[in-house]
């Protein structure tokens, strides 16, 4: 295959997979979105190989949830386990990825932020 033909596919697949209808969290919001599942523990640590079945399902009970958001960073951390990532005041839990062979096309996050005081500045969906 013809290497700009491969590039072509690739980034068609990519445009096709990306999803810019995410609503952010706003206090007093009223039309949250719904999930499929409420958040279990057990379930949301729960890897299948590269993947985690139940997170997509729950990922929205989380982020528009007002008492997860009153809790401090140790408090979140021993709620949702070790993150997948974690830059400073940022932890990144992973909650699906589409792949091409070993290549990530869509990735989809969780993003909680802290402030100084390690309490919850924004819990974000990152796509």
């Amino acid at each position: 295959m013809k290497p700009l033909k491969l590039l072509s596919i690739v980034a068609f697949v990519f445009c096709v997979t990306c999803n810019a209808d995410v609503k952010n969290y706003e206090a007093g919001m009223s039309d949250k979105p719904t999930s499929e599942l409420v958040f279990d523990k057990t379930k949301w640590e729960t890897k299948d190989g590269r993947k985690y079945p139940y997170r997509d399902k729950m990922v929205n009970d989380v982020v528009y949830n007002d008492t997860i958001r009153t809790l401090q960073k140790p408090q979140i951390l021993n709620l949702f386990g070790e993150p997948d990532r974690s830059n400073e005041n940022y932890i990144y839990y992973l909650i699906k990825q589409e792949r091409l062979l070993f290549w990530p096309l869509h990735s989809k996050f969780m993003v909680v932020k802290f402030s100084e005081d390690s309490s919850v500045e924004w819990i974000r969906i990152h796509q």
